[in-house]
């Protein structure tokens, strides 16, 4: 785009010039009905300036600190739009710039001492406030990453307009049912074009729209001189793993308009919205994981198993793999509790759940569905696979010492397993749960301490200790 169409936009369309003087309003008229560039640039600076005195406009403060002058975005008062000063230059340098110590998550209060436009930031904020509310912390399905990053975009695009932003995931990501600002794209796709050279971790300029992937060329508002950069989004660090290499999870676009924002500040601000995205991901995660851990053990709780096992049937079904499901109860748990007091019981419980956690895969999922009853979901896992596993969990050593009546006693347990492998044993998590269940209680009746694998021949295959 031109300059001077690019500064008439931003007189014309950008400026709110209704809110300035009688004066200013006829010289930017004025301004416009000649068409030149120099007038337009200090008409439109003179009317920014008076803008931001008033507190009609206020300059954005991103990661603690407000953009160079001529590289400024600021919000309009009582609204949710951008408006880009960049274009301005030099103009800008003597405006005075937010203070961090006066700005509210990330915005300018306007002028310090007038109450109207504190109140007038303090709206947006407070605006933002109920916005982050509204991401679905605690939601059955809010684990699930398409979720949660379509929540974070929805909260992010409220305040940058004149931006499409939207977030490629990996080609086994499962987007749960429709996701705003999520999207995937084909395995052909994905190992085409610049898709396919790009290296992990680099940011990539696109100057033209039909670089685009398929999807975001499809998008309403697309136009053909719009440019876009891909900057990487990463995993949020799991604080229970030590030294892991950060991850990436996939690419976010941030699309604008050709001659309204450079190369530069277009990468610079999808490079700091993808920190923001991965922060807010981060905290989101760290209060579902509380939300979904089992206080007593450490391990995942009903409500995740509710939501997870249904989560990896559906992976399970659209990558074509096996998944199998495991139900073991501790065997005479009642007698721990009554022979030995519930101090006990409960140190039995948290000891078979670290045991568990020692003896399967980072990817498997341990939940405590009931007092004494753990599920284990094991993406990946045939039928085959499953008996190996659950035959190296009956050898498992599920013992530990313990103190009782102040002396020292083995705490020695062990467990009743009923499995089934998906899809086999049926396509419905409720079907697959009934019939594991069904497997359990058939091991319970045949003496404890085994497992039954539901077979589709009617004969459950019986596992036992090897010693």
């Amino acid at each position: 785009m031109r300059q001077d169409t690019a500064l008439r936009k931003l007189l014309a369309g950008d400026l709110p010039l209704d809110r300035v003087g009688p004066k200013l309003r006829q010289s930017a008229r004025r301004a416009l009905r000649t068409g030149d560039t120099q007038r337009l640039l200090a008409v439109a600076t003179n009317v920014a300036r008076e803008l931001l005195k008033c507190g009609d406009l206020l300059p954005i403060i991103v990661s603690g600190k407000t953009e160079s002058a001529g590289d400024q975005l600021c919000l309009l008062k009582g609204t949710n739009r951008l408006v880009d000063l960049s274009l301005l230059g030099r103009g800008l340098t003597a405006l005075p710039s937010a203070n961090p110590k006066t700005a509210l998550k990330g915005f300018q209060p306007g002028r310090t001492g007038e109450s109207d436009h504190q109140m007038g930031s303090l709206t947006n904020v407070l605006g933002a406030m109920e916005d982050a509310q509204d991401l679905e912390i605690g939601d059955p399905q809010s684990g699930n990453k398409s979720v949660v990053l379509s929540g974070i975009v929805r909260l992010l695009r409220k305040f940058t307009p004149q931006l499409e932003m939207h977030i490629l995931l990996g080609e086994h990501d499962l987007i749960h049912e429709e996701q705003s600002g999520v999207f995937q794209v084909s395995t052909e796709e994905r190992h085409a074009g610049w898709l396919a050279k790009r290296s992990p971790g680099h940011s990539v300029w696109i100057p033209e729209a039909d670089e685009l992937p398929s999807f975001l060329q499809t998008l309403p508002d697309l136009e053909d001189s719009s440019v876009a950069v891909a900057v990487p989004l990463w995993e949020p660090e799991d604080s229970r793993e030590q030294d892991v290499a950060l991850s990436e999870a996939g690419l976010l676009f941030l699309i604008g308009a050709q001659g309204y924002w450079s190369r530069d500040m277009l990468l610079r601000l999808a490079e700091r919205l993808s920190r923001f995205v991965t922060r807010r991901w981060q905290h989101q995660r760290d209060v579902n994981q509380r939300i979904h851990t089992d206080s007593l053990t450490g391990v995942f709780n009903r409500a995740y198993f509710d939501t997870q096992f249904t989560l990896e049937i559906e992976r399970a079904r659209r990558t074509d793999v096996p998944l199998t499901l495991v139900i073991a109860d501790l065997d005479l748990f009642k007698h721990i509790n009554d022979q030995l007091g519930h101090q006990l019981g409960d140190q039995a419980l948290r000891m078979v759940a670290r045991r568990l956690q020692e003896e399967l895969r980072r990817i498997d999922h341990i939940c405590r569905i009931g007092g004494e009853e753990f599920a284990l979901i094991l993406p990946g896992t045939s039928q085959e696979a499953g008996e190996e596993v659950v035959g190296r969990l009956l050898d498992a050593s599920f013992r530990e010492m313990a103190q009782h009546n102040k002396q020292a006693i083995e705490l020695k347990v062990t467990f009743s397993y009923g499995a089934v492998t998906f899809p086999a044993a049926g396509l419905d998590p409720f079907e697959l749960y009934r019939k594991a269940d069904t497997m359990l209680y058939l091991s319970k009746d045949m003496g404890r301490n085994q497992c039954h694998f539901w077979n589709s021949q009617g004969d459950p295959i019986q596992i036992k200790p090897s010693s």
